[in-house]
């Protein structure tokens, strides 16, 4: 019910955004239709919250395990691999958060057409911070429609990601680490990191070659890539979130205070006559 809700939404968040590229008054200096940035992101942000709860109902069916089954997982774990794996799914379900923010900023670059100025990098026209980055009232417009801004805030956000996820893809595979996580979550890891370095490669790839269709999709079609990895590993991972861990500790305190049977109890002798 709750992925019907989130299609249906869509659909209305997408007339929503097509409504306001109608009209005369939305044609730009090339006579091209253009919708309003903030809807257009508003309108991805929903296809993008629906497409991350319908991935992980998929792989909730695919992969399974059940409940019961984890716990028993999580049970035979050391207290420090639970550890190792109850930080890298913190890790990755912060940085896949991320990515979507990411992505989102990334429609605000596409509804003003960013992708067309400041293509140099690392810097800005020769700035790190371009001088009309602030120039707009008020000062929130700067957010959403100002060009300099919104690409700036794009770049930054994209390299976090990517410096992120590198560094929690370093330390779930270290030599010292890497053995305690399951083979599951070690995919999980080589996958988003190989993910985030393509994308960022894209990125800076499509904006100094001023955006021409064929890397602008690919560089789109990556940030799902990306976003999809970060899922697919905390997925992974779900062994190792809080409700289960508590549980698996329950159920071996119980073990411990109640005993384990060591086997049937000898047969007690009948009494003779």
């Amino acid at each position: 019910a709750g992925l019907l809700a989130m299609g249906g939404t869509q659909g209305l968040v997408g007339w929503w955004m097509v409504k306001s590229g109608l009209g005369d008054d939305r044609r730009g200096d090339k006579r091209e239709i253009r919708v309003r940035p903030v809807r257009l992101a508003t309108h991805l942000t929903m296809a993008v919250a629906t497409y991350g709860a319908l991935l992980w109902t998929g792989l909730d069916i695919l992969g399974l395990p059940h409940k019961q089954t984890m716990i028993d997982q999580a049970s035979k774990l050391s207290k420090e691999a639970l550890k190792q794996a109850t930080r890298l799914r913190t890790g990755s379900l912060h940085l896949t958060a991320l990515t979507g923010l990411t992505i989102v900023s990334g429609a605000l670059v596409a509804g003003n057409d960013a992708g067309r100025a400041y293509n140099t990098f690392p810097k800005m026209n020769d700035e790190w911070i371009p001088s009309e980055i602030d120039e707009m009232t008020p000062w929130y417009k700067n957010l959403y429609e100002n060009t300099a801004t919104v690409q700036f805030n794009h770049r930054v956000l994209g390299m976090s990601t990517a410096a992120g996820v590198l560094g929690l893809v370093a330390v779930g595979l270290s030599p010292a680490r890497a053995s305690l996580i399951t083979p599951q979550a070690r995919m999980g890891l080589y996958a988003v990191g190989g993910a985030a370095l393509g994308q960022v490669t894209l990125g800076v790839a499509t904006l100094v070659n001023y955006v021409p269709l064929s890397l602008a999709a690919a560089h789109q079609i990556g940030s799902i890539v990306v976003f999809s990895s970060g899922m697919f590993l905390a997925h992974s991972l779900r062994y190792a979130r809080p409700a289960l861990t508590r549980l698996s500790r329950d159920a071996t305190a119980k073990v411990v205070k109640t005993g384990v049977p060591k086997g049937p109890s000898a047969p007690t002798p009948t009494p003779t006559a």
